[in-house]
Protein backbone atom coordinates (compact mmCIF):
# COMPACT_ATOMS: atom_id res chain seq x y z
CA UNK A 1 0.00 0.00 0.00
CA UNK A 2 1.03 3.54 -0.78
CA UNK A 3 2.31 5.70 1.77
CA UNK A 4 2.31 9.64 0.76
CA UNK A 5 4.19 10.86 3.83
CA UNK A 6 3.88 14.95 3.10
CA UNK A 7 1.01 16.82 1.01
CA UNK A 8 3.26 19.70 -0.22
CA UNK A 9 1.80 21.25 -3.53
CA UNK A 10 4.04 20.18 -6.55
CA UNK A 11 4.93 23.08 -8.60
CA UNK A 12 2.94 22.26 -11.67
CA UNK A 13 5.15 22.23 -14.71
CA UNK A 14 5.60 20.18 -17.70
CA UNK A 15 6.82 17.63 -17.33
CA UNK A 16 7.19 16.31 -14.10
CA UNK A 17 10.13 15.35 -13.02
CA UNK A 18 9.92 11.70 -10.86
CA UNK A 19 13.43 9.70 -9.09
CA UNK A 20 12.88 6.16 -8.53
CA UNK A 21 14.97 5.26 -5.64
CA UNK A 22 15.14 2.23 -3.42
CA UNK A 23 17.75 -0.49 -1.94
CA UNK A 24 19.01 -3.16 -4.34
CA UNK A 25 15.94 -5.91 -4.68
CA UNK A 26 13.48 -3.61 -4.22
CA UNK A 27 12.23 -3.48 -7.21
CA UNK A 28 13.66 -0.46 -9.28
CA UNK A 29 13.94 -1.85 -12.84
CA UNK A 30 11.16 -3.91 -12.91
CA UNK A 31 8.57 -0.74 -12.05
CA UNK A 32 10.26 1.46 -14.41
CA UNK A 33 9.61 -1.04 -17.02
CA UNK A 34 6.03 -1.40 -16.21
CA UNK A 35 5.39 2.34 -15.73
CA UNK A 36 7.11 3.20 -19.09
CA UNK A 37 5.21 0.14 -20.83
CA UNK A 38 1.86 1.27 -19.78
CA UNK A 39 2.11 5.10 -20.36
CA UNK A 40 3.61 6.80 -23.26
CA UNK A 41 3.83 10.00 -21.58
CA UNK A 42 6.59 8.81 -19.37
CA UNK A 43 10.28 8.37 -20.39
CA UNK A 44 13.00 6.75 -18.55
CA UNK A 45 15.73 9.08 -18.24
CA UNK A 46 19.64 7.93 -19.46
CA UNK A 47 21.74 8.16 -17.02
CA UNK A 48 25.24 10.09 -17.63
CA UNK A 49 27.33 7.15 -20.48
CA UNK A 50 30.63 7.82 -21.91
CA UNK A 51 30.14 5.84 -24.30
CA UNK A 52 27.19 7.46 -25.84
CA UNK A 53 28.83 10.27 -28.18
CA UNK A 54 26.30 12.68 -27.15
CA UNK A 55 27.44 12.47 -23.29
CA UNK A 56 31.09 13.46 -24.06
CA UNK A 57 30.74 17.10 -24.45
CA UNK A 58 28.75 17.00 -21.06
CA UNK A 59 31.11 15.12 -19.25
CA UNK A 60 33.91 17.20 -20.42
CA UNK A 61 32.28 20.99 -20.41
CA UNK A 62 31.88 20.23 -16.62
CA UNK A 63 34.82 18.47 -15.17
CA UNK A 64 36.65 21.92 -15.35
CA UNK A 65 34.09 23.79 -13.21
CA UNK A 66 34.70 20.54 -10.71
CA UNK A 67 38.10 20.37 -10.52
CA UNK A 68 38.61 22.73 -7.19
CA UNK A 69 36.27 20.37 -5.64
CA UNK A 70 38.00 17.36 -6.89
CA UNK A 71 41.49 18.87 -5.89
CA UNK A 72 40.83 19.84 -2.34
CA UNK A 73 43.29 18.26 -0.36
CA UNK A 74 42.80 16.14 2.95
CA UNK A 75 45.35 13.58 4.38
CA UNK A 76 43.06 11.62 5.73
CA UNK A 77 40.69 10.82 2.58
CA UNK A 78 41.50 8.68 -0.67
CA UNK A 79 41.00 10.05 -3.76
CA UNK A 80 37.57 10.20 -5.81
CA UNK A 81 36.73 6.63 -7.80
CA UNK A 82 35.91 7.24 -11.07
CA UNK A 83 32.46 6.37 -10.95
CA UNK A 84 32.22 8.81 -8.00
CA UNK A 85 33.60 11.58 -10.63
CA UNK A 86 31.15 10.37 -13.10
CA UNK A 87 28.38 10.86 -10.53
CA UNK A 88 29.15 14.49 -9.30
CA UNK A 89 29.48 15.35 -13.14
CA UNK A 90 26.43 14.10 -13.23
CA UNK A 91 24.80 15.84 -10.48
CA UNK A 92 26.23 19.01 -11.63
CA UNK A 93 25.01 19.28 -15.43
CA UNK A 94 21.99 16.55 -15.94
CA UNK A 95 19.69 20.10 -14.52
CA UNK A 96 19.99 21.09 -17.64
CA UNK A 97 20.08 17.58 -19.89
CA UNK A 98 16.34 16.77 -17.89
CA UNK A 99 15.09 20.72 -19.13
CA UNK A 100 16.46 20.02 -22.19
CA UNK A 101 14.72 16.11 -22.95
CA UNK A 102 11.46 17.48 -21.03
CA UNK A 103 11.12 20.28 -23.48
CA UNK A 104 11.55 18.31 -26.59
CA UNK A 105 9.77 15.39 -25.53
CA UNK A 106 7.01 16.45 -23.28
CA UNK A 107 6.88 13.40 -21.60
CA UNK A 108 7.30 12.68 -17.58
CA UNK A 109 10.71 11.91 -17.16
CA UNK A 110 11.35 9.13 -14.55
CA UNK A 111 14.88 9.09 -12.90
CA UNK A 112 16.64 5.24 -11.88
CA UNK A 113 19.73 5.71 -10.47
CA UNK A 114 19.27 9.92 -10.25
CA UNK A 115 19.94 12.52 -7.94
CA UNK A 116 18.90 11.23 -4.54
CA UNK A 117 20.69 8.04 -5.03
CA UNK A 118 23.50 9.48 -5.79
CA UNK A 119 23.66 12.04 -3.14
CA UNK A 120 23.37 9.09 -0.94
CA UNK A 121 26.10 6.93 -2.35
CA UNK A 122 28.26 9.80 -2.44
CA UNK A 123 27.20 11.02 1.72
CA UNK A 124 27.88 7.79 2.87
CA UNK A 125 30.37 5.83 0.92
CA UNK A 126 32.33 8.76 -0.85
CA UNK A 127 35.79 10.01 0.61
CA UNK A 128 35.65 10.92 3.66
CA UNK A 129 36.41 15.02 2.82
CA UNK A 130 33.16 15.06 1.14
CA UNK A 131 31.68 15.42 5.05
CA UNK A 132 34.30 17.96 5.88
CA UNK A 133 33.37 21.91 5.87
CA UNK A 134 35.35 22.60 3.20
CA UNK A 135 32.54 20.55 0.87
CA UNK A 136 29.56 22.21 2.62
CA UNK A 137 28.42 24.82 -0.42
CA UNK A 138 29.11 22.37 -2.78
CA UNK A 139 26.26 19.94 -1.10
CA UNK A 140 23.75 23.30 -0.91
CA UNK A 141 24.17 24.00 -4.44
CA UNK A 142 23.52 20.26 -5.22
CA UNK A 143 20.50 20.34 -2.88
CA UNK A 144 19.27 23.42 -4.33
CA UNK A 145 19.60 22.89 -7.89
CA UNK A 146 17.79 19.65 -7.77
CA UNK A 147 15.01 20.91 -5.18
CA UNK A 148 14.01 23.02 -8.05
CA UNK A 149 12.94 20.33 -10.44
CA UNK A 150 12.06 17.23 -8.73
CA UNK A 151 8.62 16.73 -8.00
CA UNK A 152 8.23 13.19 -6.95
CA UNK A 153 10.35 10.68 -5.18
CA UNK A 154 8.72 7.44 -5.07
CA UNK A 155 10.74 4.95 -2.75
CA UNK A 156 10.61 1.29 -2.47
CA UNK A 157 11.59 -0.50 0.05
CA UNK A 158 11.03 -4.64 1.70
CA UNK A 159 12.22 -6.41 4.77
CA UNK A 160 16.27 -6.79 4.64
CA UNK A 161 15.26 -10.87 4.66
CA UNK A 162 13.52 -10.06 1.52
CA UNK A 163 15.94 -7.88 0.22
CA UNK A 164 18.97 -10.18 0.71
CA UNK A 165 16.90 -12.92 -0.46
CA UNK A 166 16.45 -11.03 -3.66
CA UNK A 167 19.87 -9.80 -3.83
CA UNK A 168 21.06 -13.84 -3.88
CA UNK A 169 19.10 -15.09 -6.81
CA UNK A 170 19.88 -12.59 -9.28
CA UNK A 171 22.33 -12.95 -11.56
CA UNK A 172 23.17 -9.21 -11.56
CA UNK A 173 26.54 -8.82 -9.19
CA UNK A 174 26.08 -6.59 -6.26
CA UNK A 175 28.78 -5.63 -3.22
CA UNK A 176 26.57 -7.18 -0.59
CA UNK A 177 25.90 -10.67 -2.69
CA UNK A 178 26.76 -13.89 -0.82
CA UNK A 179 27.45 -11.78 1.89
CA UNK A 180 26.61 -12.66 5.82
CA UNK A 181 23.01 -11.70 6.89
CA UNK A 182 24.93 -9.46 9.27
CA UNK A 183 26.80 -7.44 6.71
CA UNK A 184 23.15 -7.27 4.60
CA UNK A 185 21.74 -5.81 6.90
CA UNK A 186 24.29 -3.15 8.00
CA UNK A 187 25.18 -1.94 4.70
CA UNK A 188 20.82 -1.49 3.97
CA UNK A 189 20.48 0.60 6.86
CA UNK A 190 23.40 2.69 6.07
CA UNK A 191 22.09 3.28 2.58
CA UNK A 192 18.05 3.81 4.29
CA UNK A 193 19.63 6.49 7.12
CA UNK A 194 21.62 8.17 4.03
CA UNK A 195 18.26 8.77 1.42
CA UNK A 196 16.63 9.89 4.54
CA UNK A 197 18.96 12.46 4.72
CA UNK A 198 19.38 13.53 1.91
CA UNK A 199 15.74 14.10 1.36
CA UNK A 200 15.76 16.14 4.46
CA UNK A 201 18.57 18.42 2.76
CA UNK A 202 16.19 19.02 -0.34
CA UNK A 203 13.56 19.33 1.55
CA UNK A 204 14.97 22.53 3.17
CA UNK A 205 14.91 24.29 -0.22
CA UNK A 206 11.82 22.39 -2.08
CA UNK A 207 10.01 19.76 -0.37
CA UNK A 208 9.00 16.89 -3.30
CA UNK A 209 6.06 14.09 -2.73
CA UNK A 210 7.21 11.35 -1.20
CA UNK A 211 5.40 8.02 -2.49
CA UNK A 212 6.86 4.79 -0.55
CA UNK A 213 6.04 0.88 -0.97
CA UNK A 214 7.23 -1.86 0.40
CA UNK A 215 6.66 -4.22 -2.28
CA UNK A 216 6.74 -7.62 -0.04
CA UNK A 217 3.31 -6.42 0.70
CA UNK A 218 2.17 -4.55 -2.73
CA UNK A 219 2.68 -6.03 -6.32
CA UNK A 220 4.63 -4.43 -8.85
CA UNK A 221 1.88 -4.00 -11.05
CA UNK A 222 -0.42 -2.34 -7.54
CA UNK A 223 2.13 -0.01 -7.23
CA UNK A 224 2.53 1.03 -10.87
CA UNK A 225 -1.08 1.52 -10.65
CA UNK A 226 -1.20 3.69 -7.67
CA UNK A 227 1.58 5.96 -9.17
CA UNK A 228 0.31 6.52 -12.84
CA UNK A 229 -2.87 7.69 -10.75
CA UNK A 230 -0.66 10.39 -8.77
CA UNK A 231 1.10 11.18 -11.97
CA UNK A 232 -1.91 11.97 -14.39
CA UNK A 233 -3.59 13.81 -11.25
CA UNK A 234 -0.53 15.87 -11.14
CA UNK A 235 0.36 16.35 -14.72
CA UNK A 236 -0.70 19.18 -16.24
CA UNK A 237 -3.52 18.74 -19.16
Amino acid sequence: MMKMLNNSAIKQKSPLIVELVGLAGAGKTTLARALSQRDEKILVAADLELRKREHIPIFVGHVPFLLPVFLRRCRSSRWFTWDEIKAMVYLKGWPRVLRQESARSGKAILLDHGPVFKLATLNEFGPEKLRTEEYKLWWNDMFRQWASIMDIVIWLDAPDRVLEKRINSRDQRHLIKGETSSEVVHFLARYRTSYEEILVKLNAYREPLRLQFDTSRTPIEQVADEILSVINTRAPS
